[in-house]
């Protein structure tokens, strides 16, 4: 009988040691997915799609917008001048100006993107979700300026082909005027230029932290652009510094989606 109990008590002692054995090994650091080293790491792959996004979708607008109505020189025309035009290119300038909206929408999924690449990497902190407050706002930005190409501006544009009496012309010229200045300013100079190059100086600094070092430079350097193309509204020749961070943005996105291809 006490040979009986001595060999279950024996038998339920192993199991213990078996289970408690398990358990620590399936505890143990070296059992778990290194983060960093793992290239199937949820989110790495969606990151880049949407930052291979971003260039693809502006492509667009820069296409057709470009040959049909000159832009973004149309942006500065005249009202005399640019009111014909857009009634002109009224299909033109939805299609682009559509697809421009889309690529602005898209910076929020693009930014919570990043952001969660960082977390995921150890890179938490206000720094990290002030640039994802930042791209959210670049986002409302932009398209608070764009939407008028899609309503406002094809309206007037219509009112001033049919108007005949110079006076409701000139009237309508002033609302075109007034408009493109109040909408510009939100869209351009806040949503492009401010806000996008405050975003890409605080991605900098998060992305040096990761030990993406040329890449964070890179965006550090085209933010520092975008944000000194604001001083146009004191200093006029400043606003010739857009042409070369917009091209320089541009070719960032895809090189970041290498960047983060390269982390695996």
């Amino acid at each position: 009988m006490r040979s009986a109990l001595a060999c279950t008590t024996g038998s339920r002692n192993h199991r213990r040691l078996i289970n408690v054995h398990k358990d620590t090994v399936m505890t143990s650091p070296q059992s778990k997915t290194n983060p960093v080293s793992d290239p199937s790491q949820p989110g790495t792959v969606p990151l880049m799609g949407l930052a291979l996004l971003q260039t693809a979708l502006f492509i667009l607008p820069m296409i057709v917008l470009g040959q049909s109505i000159g832009w973004p020189a149309s942006l500065r025309l005249s009202a005399a001048d640019a009111l014909p035009l857009i009634a002109r290119e009224a299909l033109a300038v939805q299609i682009g100006y559509w697809a421009y909206l889309l690529a602005s929408l898209a910076f929020i999924p693009f930014a919570l993107a990043v952001r969660r690449f960082a977390v995921a990497r150890g890179a938490d902190g206000l720094v990290n979700d002030t640039m994802a407050g930042l791209g959210i706002a670049v986002a409302i930005f932009k398209m608070l300026g764009i939407v008028r190409w899609l309503v406002a501006m094809p309206t007037l544009a219509v009112l001033h082909a049919g108007q005949l009496d110079p006076a409701r012309r000139a009237a309508i010229e002033i609302s075109y005027t007034v408009l493109n200045g109040y909408a510009g300013a939100a869209g351009e100079l806040l949503g492009v230029q401010l806000v996008s190059g405050l975003w890409l100086v605080l991605a900098g600094f998060v992305l040096n932290r990761l030990g993406m070092r040329w890449t964070a430079a890179s965006a550090g350097l085209i933010g520092a652009l975008f944000v000194a193309t604001c001083l146009r509204t004191v200093l006029p020749g400043a606003a010739g510094l857009q042409s070369v961070a917009v091209p320089l943005a541009l070719l960032w996105f895809p090189t970041f989606a290498v960047a983060v291809w390269r982390r695996r």
